[in-house]
């Protein structure tokens, strides 16, 4: 046996775990987490069993090599994790623009109403002299 089959299983299994407790205490989305559950369990099962999960997906998926489906697996995920996360990051930059928007009008309205204020006081002030 290699050494990467007793440190990609162990290092799957940690991850699981930190995966699996931040699931309970809900600080991922449950989609989130599966996705990161598929990953480390494919990496575990690649580290025990390298030889015949890989000629097996290699088979499924019509590559000729082994090493070929692996790479284009890899990529395909790294694809699809890039598109996901630059879809959440435009979501955040857009609800952050609005937000930023809603307390600049929130902070003009507190102004104007603060100056409302003032200048009512300053007149009530002044008929008060006056009388």
């Amino acid at each position: 046996m290699e050494i990467y089959q007793f440190i990609a299983p162990a290092l799957a299994a940690y991850y699981i775990y930190r995966l699996s407790v931040e699931l309970k205490v809900r600080k991922k989305f449950l989609f989130t987490n599966i996705v990161w559950l598929g990953f480390w369990s494919i990496i575990a099962v690649l580290g025990v069993v390298p030889d015949a999960f890989s000629k097996s997906l290699a088979e499924w998926l019509g590559f000729a090599s082994n090493i070929n489906a692996i790479i284009f697996i890899a990529l395909a995920f790294l694809v699809i994790l890039s598109f996901y996360l630059s879809s959440k990051l435009d979501t955040l930059e857009r609800k952050i623009t609005e937000l930023v928007r809603q307390m600049a009008l929130d902070e003009s309205k507190i102004r104007d109403l603060e100056r409302k204020r003032i200048s009512e006081q300053k007149s009530s002030k002044k008929l008060v002299k006056d009388l």
